[in-house]
This record gives C-alpha cells, structure tokens and sequence, in this order.
C-alpha cells in the first residue's frame, strides 16, 4: 500500500500555490506573476537539494547560500535577473511570515542586488534618423505579394511607433476595438491606447488577411505544428532582427521606438505635458494637478500629428536606398 504524504501549509508547493494567488489578488500583472516564479521556482529547487521541503526549516545560512549560488553560477547569471530572484524571495518571505511560518527578520537576509548605473553611451537611444527613413520606406504602402506576416509586421511596427506603448501593453490590445482600447501598464494602472487612422488601416489590411476567429489582435504564425498562437514579445524582437538584417541597419529595440516616438513628438513641437500625456508617464498625475486636459483635447491633438507623421514618412527619400538594398525578387516570404 502506498504512503499517503501529509502536506501543511508550509510544504514549498502549498506555500508557492499560495503565494501565486496571493500576487493576483493584489492585481499584480499576470505576466509579473509568472516572472517571479521564475526565481521561486530556483530558490525552491535550491532548498530540495538541501533537504528542505517545508519552508518552516528556512534559516539565514540557506538563505545566503542560495545567494552565493546564484552569484557563483556557470554560467553567470545576469545581474538582472539576480535583482529579480531575490525581490521575488523577498516578497516570499513577507507572505509567509504573515502567516507565521517563518521568521520575518528572514527577509534582511536576502541582499538587494546593486546594478550598474548605465552610462550615456550605453543607454538606448531613439533610432538613427537614416535607419528610421529606411524603415519607414520598407513598411510603407500595401505593397504586391505582401504576405500576412508582412501586413502584421507593418501595422505592429507603425502602431508601436506611432503610440508610444511599451510591447507587453501593445499586445494586450483586443482584436475587435483595438483603434480606441484600454489596457493595464505596467505598475498595474490603466492607459487608453489611441491608434491613428491610417494605422488602423494598415492593421484592417492585417486583419483582413487572417482566417482565425481568435480575440487576439497580435498573432504568430507557423511552427512545428502549423499552430497559430498568442504572439510574444520575443516575436516582436525577432521581428526586428529579420527587418534589420534584411536593410542592413543596426539591431534597435521595441523601447527604442517608445523614445523615438518622443523624439518625434519634440520635434513636431508637442509640448512636455502633451508628450507625457501620450506616452502614459507616471509623473502625469502630477502635471495634470497644474493643468487639466479637457474633454481629452489634448491626446486628440497629439493623434492627428502622429497622423501627420505616419503620411510623412511615406514620401520619403530612403524609398530609392531601400530598392538597391532589399534582395531581388522583394521582400522575403518567412514563418514566425
């Protein structure tokens, strides 16, 4: 006869279970969730190999052994993600001291990890201005024998350029209402995504080509199994890597276009509360206590210069570059 386990509310996966919930209660995005149990999922490993199952048995010397591990690793462990393993023990620690299942001088124990400040030179910068022109010019008008991925491509590329919104925002947007929708940012608060109206063409031609019935706005295509899925944000960078390797330009983000959008924006003489307003700043709160955008005439005002913009940038003198560049016979046929 088998032996039946007993479990507490300490066991590690009863604690885990637990404080999963616990993060959605509290509205934590989803995608945050599943980040931090990453590094739940490590430290757990860590205490099994150790002989720990209950988490009632934590004490300060596996706590800064875990972290020597960490530190230690082969290969090395990115310092981001050290930051991010050890803020997600922390909250763990919190969570369960609660509950009186550990001690809560514990959470002292897990060090923060000091990243390195970023100097000018290695920040991201908004994209090269002849890179952009290229760019503009190779997701221009509808072109012959564009293929689906070809109008997702598109319209993804002038929607992030043209909003302003942050990839994991822009892929919450709904396929049906996706010109005027509401998503969650980061930190958990809601934003309103405006889409110009060329935009919203580009994105019907998409829309158009699709033979699914799936809510999701933004879709990846082809696999080993012929599947279509959710796309996510590493599609969106592999969709950066093919573009720039076909133009030969150099490898930007989808963060480079949040602040290439700003740039824009500046130079387009938006003021700063209209450029904080657009991009959704945290510190908006703040400038909208000194001056109130009635009736949202502000945001509208910014929607019809990224129009303006969009129209622009297709009359554009890197159409002739863009030609000698691109490989005979037009652009590449490919699958996510």
């Amino acid at each position: 006869m088998a032996v039946r386990r007993v479990t507490t509310d300490s066991w590690l996966e009863n604690v885990g279970d637990s404080f999963k919930r616990d993060l959605l209660r509290e509205e934590i995005s989803p995608k945050t969730v599943r980040t931090y149990g990453i590094g739940i999922k490590n430290f757990f490993a860590f205490l099994r190999e150790n002989g720990v199952d209950d988490l009632t048995y934590l004490n300060r010397d596996l706590l800064e052994r875990w972290q020597d591990a960490l530190r230690e690793r082969v290969p090395p462990l990115a310092i981001g993600s050290r930051s991010l393993y050890s803020t997600a023990v922390r909250r763990l620690i919190g969570f369960a001291a609660d509950r009186d299942i550990v001690d809560w001088k514990l959470e002292r124990a897990v060090k923060g990890v000091r990243k390195r400040k970023k100097s000018k030179d290695e920040e991201r910068q908004p994209i090269p201005p002849g890179d952009l022109e290229l760019l503009k010019a190779y997701f221009g008008p509808r072109r012959a024998r564009m293929s689906q991925i070809d109008l997702r491509d598109r319209a993804i590329f002038w929607t992030l350029y043209t909003t302003g919104v942050r990839v994991g925002e822009a892929l919450q947007m709904p396929r049906e209402g996706f010109q005027r929708c509401r998503v969650r940012q980061k930190g958990g608060s809601y934003i309103d995504i405006l889409v110009p109206r060329t935009v919203v063409t580009y994105v019907n031609e998409y829309l158009q080509s699709r033979r699914d019935d799936l809510p999701w706005l933004w879709i990846a295509l082809g696999n080993n199994t012929n599947a279509v899925r959710e796309l996510a944000d590493s599609g969106v960078r592999e969709i950066w890597r093919r573009t720039c390797r076909l133009l030969g330009i150099e490898y930007f983000t989808t963060h480079q276009l949040r602040h290439t959008c700003a740039t824009e924006l500046r130079a387009a003489g938006v003021s700063e509360q209209g450029q904080a307003d657009w991009l959704h700043h945290a510190d908006t709160r703040t400038i909208h206590r000194y001056a109130k955008d009635a009736g949202g005439e502000m945001r509208e005002h910014t929607l019809e210069i990224m129009e303006q913009l969009v129209r622009r940038g297709h009359v554009s003198i890197a159409t002739e570059l863009l030609a000698r560049r691109s490989a005979p016979g037009g652009r590449p046929r490919y699958r996510d």
